[in-house]
């Protein structure tokens, strides 16, 4: 993955509608502890599949956004510099940051 930034999960939300709507866009969503990667929690790798959320987390919860209770802090990484300019620049306020490594 080429890009990531950091958010907190009460705004991903909306995001995670967009990266629903751009099935084409490869991302990935990562829950965090103490600021490194713990688990992946939705994702694309580009079309057919289109973006949603992955197993583990599709069978912990009839509700599969419940699990983000469990991450206050989440990483998205996307595989292109294009796609994350798209996306920051639909969430401008939301997508400030970068992660570093």
């Amino acid at each position: 993955m080429a890009t990531t930034f950091l958010l907190r999960a009460a705004d991903l939300e909306p995001i995670y509608g967009w990266l629903e709507q751009h099935g084409d866009v490869q991302a990935e969503v990562w829950g965090l502890e103490n600021g490194r990667r713990a688990a992946l929690l939705a994702y694309s790798d580009g079309p057919p599949d289109g973006f949603s959320w992955s197993n583990w987390v599709s069978a912990v919860n009839q509700d599969p956004s419940q699990a983000l209770a469990l991450f206050p802090d989440l990483e998205i990484a996307l595989a292109a510099d294009a796609e994350a300019a798209s996306l920051k620049g639909a969430f401008p306020a939301v997508l400030g940051g970068t992660a570093s490594g």
